[in-house]
């Protein structure tokens, strides 16, 4: 193969085309087609020399589908392999493309097999470009298959109609919704060439036309109207044609730098109005034309397409509504109460159900009785609407509110309208519910892949949705019944499984994200994440990385169906991290190391950053020796050196306060100076004087008795209107702090005010972890912090979190001999947190 020789041959046809334009304008029909064909026959020869599989198939695409090349039109490229042999033909196809780039084409590809083709299906675009495929060379019967995955996709003329109804919308609001920008995309504007497209594709579709005369045809257009549109394209080929010329690439937008050019090649010369001006107006008139026509069009469609349409002998589309095409339906055959609702799901586009059908329904629903969910057609029915890509959402939503649901999910209806009087829960459980299927179903939505990046990416390689959508509709089902709720609702989606046919080990998976719901959210909030012996008992819990990852897309749509303002960054980071490390653990088991072992990891990993940031090698080895071993293992080596660079630092003061913005919009607030007794009572009350969150605290003495105090609060506005640094170092050294007494002036107060204690014992740190959950009210945690003040009890380590009405603040804490709190100490502690909270 020489790749010269075609080079040059691609390089002769590009001069000959521009050549042949410049001399005839008017040759631009022709010229598009031809240099359409001649590259069908390069890339032939080019396929040819380089002894492809023949069981591979090269197709063309987009505008090279449609035999529509402009000079420097990119040339779209399918290469359709058998199914699961990417890794066989990897090598030879990357050749293959190389060469065809290095030739010169301008080559966009995806490479595909059929079972690519049908997971990408629900891609509009995708569809689109398959939609004017063409085969060029290779396996017909390839094509031919993707062809007929094609027509038998979910799309429908309706779908398909409404989808680029919104496509257009979207693409018009990007240009203002106005042809008339001085200087307009003549590919994307309205009354641009995607207008014309537009127009073809839902007609191609739906009558599966290829020509604008068709539409003359089916009487769809007149024929003065194909005479107007016809005109309009050529002229905007023209424009494009020239504006390749100019540009020397591919370019759409006509920008004032070529107007006057572009004006010069096509004939227009200078009169009463200067030559680019009267082109301007012919484009502006143009695409007057263009996006006429294309309302009318679409209008048009609209009408034919959407107003009435036959989905099978049970249920027609009528004006949007989905009807009954008998009143007997639900009667002669009861699945049909499912079915409507997979109907909704798949014609996503529908406004709902017709009001005599929903009558109808209302009517016979005693027909859904007890045993409606162990018939097999049913739990199909049921299932399939599941495994919808769009519209699921929709369609449960109304299930839930004409009452179907229940009846065929008997243990939902226990919860439908149920609340819990709480303020942690904003939604009644039926409506949380759906609210956790919404969110779980986003994660499967391109156009919210940007939301949640790892839910998303996690979500892309799910083989069964439906198997997390389930856990989803039953995580909260045995709500309000009595015992742990997360139990009974395994048992209860178990028993509803076992009628659907799944397998033992889904039904088993689908059953323990129910029971396991919390543990994540748990564990991520209250649990020293650092410490390996709690991601090692969360590992064992979870078994392999794909419970792992099915349950933390359940945790974070669950937590943000709750409540609108409970989700924020430090909870994302919190869970992330419990995420990955587990996910780390499960991929690569490995025993906890020894403390000492984690010491020294971090202390040279501390001394290769404190060189990278030339800090005094001696100076920073002072201060890290007066520190305890707790201290390495607590902090981040980042944190650390941020620590040295401001110890380094010459100073007089006897406090130092600074603080960073660290990940997840948390600030943390360090705090270096004489551990005196209350310093962390005192601070906390300034904190929390201030109006901001604490989210996290870390408390640590140094050998030559100096505090490392870290407090990490929420980032919100007043951190950026006040000097927080300086007021706490100001406050700090007043005079002590009085206890501020908890306010009886609450919003609280027709809640539960039982104060809930836990105590247990951290085996890592040797800490006693303290657990207080109470009524929220101004100046709890002063307070519990005074009552470590006064009971000589030490805090090493804080999780601190309001759950609607309630703070659920978990403490690590030692005695005045770094020791657990003895029995007695702990019965102390109890009651004195029960007489001040």
């Amino acid at each position: 193969m020489q790749l010269k020789t075609f080079k040059n041959r691609y390089k002769l046809l590009q001069a000959s085309l521009a050549q042949d334009f410049l001399k005839n304008p008017d040759l631009i029909a022709g010229l598009v087609q031809k240099r359409s064909d001649e590259i069908d026959t390069l890339l032939n020869d080019i396929w040819q020399g380089f002894e492809i599989d023949n069981a591979l198939c090269l197709a063309a695409v987009g505008g090279y589908g449609r035999r529509e090349l402009h000079l420097h039109s990119d040339i779209d490229l399918l290469i359709l392999i058998p199914d699961g042999t990417h890794d066989t033909h990897q090598q030879s196809l990357s050749k293959f493309l190389t060469f065809l780039w290095d030739v010169g084409l301008e080559v966009g590809h995806a490479t595909r097999d059929i079972a690519d083709c049908t997971a990408n299906i629900g891609d509009l675009s995708v569809v689109t470009n398959l939609l004017e495929s063409r085969r060029l060379l290779g396996q017909e019967s390839l094509f031919l298959e993707m062809k007929s995955m094609l027509k038998m996709s979910g799309w429908s003329s309706q779908s398909f109609f409404v989808g680029k109804q919104k496509e257009q919308h979207n693409r018009h609001l990007n240009y203002s919704n106005t042809a008339y920008n001085l200087e307009p995309n003549l590919k994307g504007s309205p009354g641009g060439l995607r207008d014309i497209q537009t127009v073809v594709w839902v007609a191609k579709w739906y009558f599966d036309v290829n020509l604008f005369s068709d539409l003359v045809d089916k009487g769809f257009l007149t024929q003065n109207e194909y005479d107007l549109l016809v005109q309009s394209q050529l002229f905007l080929w023209k424009v494009r044609f020239t504006l390749h010329i100019i540009a020397k690439r591919r370019e759409d937008r006509v920008a004032f730098q070529y107007q006057r050019e572009i004006a010069s090649v096509l004939g227009y010369q200078d009169a009463e109005r200067i030559a680019v001006e009267q082109f301007m107006r012919d484009y502006y008139q143009s695409a007057t034309k263009v996006a006429r026509l294309n309302d009318i069009l679409l209008q048009l469609f609209e009408q034919s397409v959407l107003h009435v349409q036959n989905l099978n002998t049970r249920f027609i589309i009528s004006h949007g509504y989905i009807c009954m095409t008998d009143d007997a339906v639900f009667t002669k055959q009861p699945s049909a109460f499912i079915e409507i609702f997979l109907l909704v799901a798949k014609h996503n586009y529908v406004r709902g159900i017709s009001a005599e059908t929903l009558r109808q329904m209302q009517k016979n629903l005693e027909l859904c009785d007890e045993n409606y969910y162990k018939n097999r057609q049913n739990n199909r029915l049921f299932i399939e609407l599941l495994q919808q890509k769009q519209g699921v959402n929709k369609a449960l939503k109304l299930m839930n509110r004409y009452g179907v649901l229940e009846r065929y999910i008997p243990a939902f209806g226990k919860i439908t309208g149920l609340m819990q009087y709480d303020l942690f829960h904003a939604y009644t459980v039926d409506q949380h519910t759906l609210f956790v299927i919404r969110n779980l179903r986003r994660f499967f939505v391109s156009d919210f892949s940007k939301e949640f990046e790892l839910c998303s990416e996690i979500a892309q390689n799910i083989v069964k949705p439906e198997l997390l959508l389930l856990a989803g509709l039953f995580h909260d089902i045995a709500k309000g019944q009595g015992g742990d709720h997360a139990i009974l609702g395994a048992e209860v989606v178990r028993e509803f499984l076992k009628y659907h046919k799944f397998k033992i080990n889904e039904i088993s998976l689908v059953s323990g994200l129910v029971e396991q719901h919390l543990l994540m959210s748990q564990i991520s909030q209250k649990q020293d994440l650092e410490d390996l012996n709690v991601i090692n008992q969360f590992a064992k819990t979870v078994k392999s990385v794909h419970f792992l990852e099915l349950l933390y897309l359940l945790t974070v749509a669950d937590i943000r169906a709750t409540k609108e303002n409970l989700w924020n960054e430090w909870k994302d980071s919190l869970l992330k991290k419990l995420f990955y490390k587990t996910k780390e653990q499960l991929q690569n088991y490995a025993e906890p190391l020894s403390l000492d072992k984690e010491v020294k990891t971090v202390k040279e990993a501390l001394a290769r950053m404190i060189e990278q940031h030339g800090l005094d090698v001696v100076q920073t080895q002072k201060i890290l020796s007066t520190l305890p071993k707790d201290y390495f293992l607590r902090y981040q080596v980042e944190d650390i050196l941020w620590h040295l660079q401001l110890l380094s630092k010459a100073s007089d003061k006897t406090i130092r306060v600074a603080q960073h913005l660290s990940g997840s919009s948390v600030v943390d607030i360090f705090v270096y100076g004489d551990d005196t007794k209350g310093l962390f009572f005192k601070l906390v009350g300034i904190i929390e004087k201030l109006g901001l969150d604490i989210v996290d605290a870390k408390i640590l003495t140094s050998k030559d008795n100096k505090a490392y105090n870290t407090i990490s609060v929420l980032q919100n506005e007043k951190l950026e209107l006040i000097d927080v640094s300086q007021i706490i170092e100001n406050e700090l050294l007043q005079a002590p702090a009085t206890v501020r007494e908890v306010s009886d002036k609450y919003a609280h107060k027709h809640f539960d005010h039982t104060i809930r204690i836990a105590f247990s014992h951290n085996e890592k740190w040797n800490l006693t972890q303290l657990g207080v959950s109470a009524i929220d009210k101004q100046g709890v945690l002063s307070n519990i912090a005074h009552i470590f003040y006064q009971l000589d009890i030490y805090l090493v380590n804080a999780r601190i979190s309001t759950m609607g009405e309630r703070v659920e603040d978990v403490f690590f804490i030692s005695n005045a001999d770094n020791k657990p709190l003895s029995k007695a100490q702990q019965k102390q502690l109890r009651q004195y947190l029960q007489e001040n909270l």
